[in-house]
């Protein structure tokens, strides 16, 4: 568990610690920021987001379950006192010594401590190490949801960047195909250019202008998903230099990821504890039989203010050894067995399924990842390419060897390969993430390597 705590509190540590400060104002309303990074919204996510903080909580809790299993094993120490006001009435042969026709009403005071110690209890020992299991359980679903909010703000903060360049490349290209309708309906007037040119350079204009309102929309979209998960709202955030060289991820082998995967995946570690406290649950199920024996021991006084024994104080000590074995349950214990043995059977069939789904998701994450870099390479070659081929068609369109609709095909194969070079960029950088997720190894190390890359626009 101390691996995990490390792991777990790491982020806060590691990253900027004056943001780690949960204040009233952060979860009452949203705050702009100047200039956020990566790490900024992280911490603020961590700081604000409700599904965090409830596993947080949950995890805190979780850490009482291991004090109270021990103070079980431990003795339990109790006081008893009682007042009771007695009317007592005896008439006939009294303990065969006398005949008697009496009654009297007095107080009585009884008060005393009573001390029982577990000498053996199999349920109470299984209880223990069910508690240090639960605890690492929770810290495993706490790693969880620190691993999924990281993904998720770091999905949101890059969608946010793709959702500004689409906004960019969508009002750069209105500008370019307006300048060309403008260019278009100058040339028309002269003769030069037909009505079906205009018609179509119109077109696309109003195309231009359909996607620019599309991206703004995404975009307002966009700052809305970052801020529902970090709390607050950004004037500004740090981007991607445009002359990053991004790296394939490290190592080049599906098969050392997959076998991480198997042995690390927080899936996999979250139900392997599940499973073996599905196991003492079955444990202490078949021992739902045995003895169970105590240490008991008790000391209580007596104050009586009258009575048919007359007015007298008593004191009694005692200690013993106390045993119960439960011989007929109507059939409670049987049951349990058969239940926790279903539930035996069901905690190793999930724990066989997040093998098998942490060893599938981590080879799809590592193969987008590779295919990624890849798309990110040819993408760059083709903005590359639809820039020189916008020039080229204005160029002929100048010399009268293009037309209006050669020019305006080239100005959206430009604009569209800005875009997805631009998103595919933003998406390797996601992706590498998530195979790290998957794969159990996401360190803060992996966000704090990303977030140095991005700088002040």
């Amino acid at each position: 568990m101390s691996m995990m705590g490390v792991r777990i509190l790491g982020f806060c540590t590691a990253a900027l610690a004056s943001v780690c400060v949960t204040t009233a104002a952060v979860a009452a309303s949203p705050t702009a920021n100047d200039l956020a990074d990566l790490l900024t919204a992280s911490n603020d996510a961590l700081q604000y987001n409700p599904e965090y903080v409830a596993a947080r909580a949950e995890f805190v809790a979780a850490r009482e379950l291991v004090p109270q299993a021990k103070g079980k094993l431990l003795p339990q120490l109790g006081l008893k006192s009682q007042y009771d006001f007695v009317h007592e009435s005896v008439s006939g042969d009294y303990y065969g010594v006398v005949d008697i026709d009496r009654d009297d009403d007095y107080h009585r005071w009884t008060y005393g401590a009573q001390l029982q110690q577990a000498l053996y209890h199999p349920e109470l020992t299984i209880g223990l190490d069910q508690a240090d299991l639960k605890l690492q359980q929770a810290g495993y679903k706490l790693q969880a949801a620190q691993d999924a909010l990281l993904i998720g703000v770091s999905d949101a903060y890059f969608g946010l960047l793709a959702a500004d360049d689409a906004v960019r490349f969508a009002d750069a290209e209105l500008r370019a195909v307006g300048e060309q309708l403008d260019q278009v309906r100058v040339r028309a007037s002269s003769g030069l250019a037909t009505d079906a040119d205009v018609k179509d350079a119109l077109a696309q204009f109003e195309l231009a202008n359909a996607s620019q309102t599309d991206a703004q929309n995404a975009q307002a979209n966009a700052i809305a998903r970052l801020e529902a998960l970090t709390g607050r709202s950004y004037a500004h955030v740090k981007r991607l230099p445009a002359t990053l060289k991004l790296v394939p991820p490290q190592p080049l082998d599906e098969t050392v990821w997959t076998a991480r995967a198997e042995q690390v995946s927080v899936a996999v570690l979250l139900q392997k504890v599940t499973l073996q406290i599905a196991d003492l649950d079955h444990e202490k199920a078949r021992k739902m039989a045995w003895p169970k024996v105590d240490l008991v021991g008790a000391a209580f006084g007596l104050d009586s203010s009258g009575g048919i024994s007359g007015e007298r104080d008593e004191d009694q000590e005692r200690i013993g050894v106390m045993m119960n074995m439960p011989l007929y349950t109507g059939g409670q214990i049987s049951a349990t067995k058969r239940q926790t043995l279903a539930m035996q059977e069901r905690a190793q069939a999930l724990y066989d399924n997040a093998v098998v789904s942490a060893v599938r998701d981590t080879r799809i994450a590592y193969r987008n990842s590779a295919s990624g870099l890849q798309r990110v390479e040819a993408l760059k070659r083709a903005v590359d390419a639809t820039i020189a081929s916008e020039d080229a068609m204005r160029a002929g369109f100048d010399a009268g060897t293009r037309t209006t609709a050669d020019v305006l095909a080239a100005v959206e194969r430009r604009y569209a390969a800005e875009r997805d070079y631009a998103a595919a960029r933003y998406k390797f950088l996601v992706n590498s993430l998530r195979l790290k997720q998957v794969s159990g190894n996401l360190l803060v190390a992996d966000l704090a390597q990303i977030n140095r890359l991005l700088q002040a626009p």
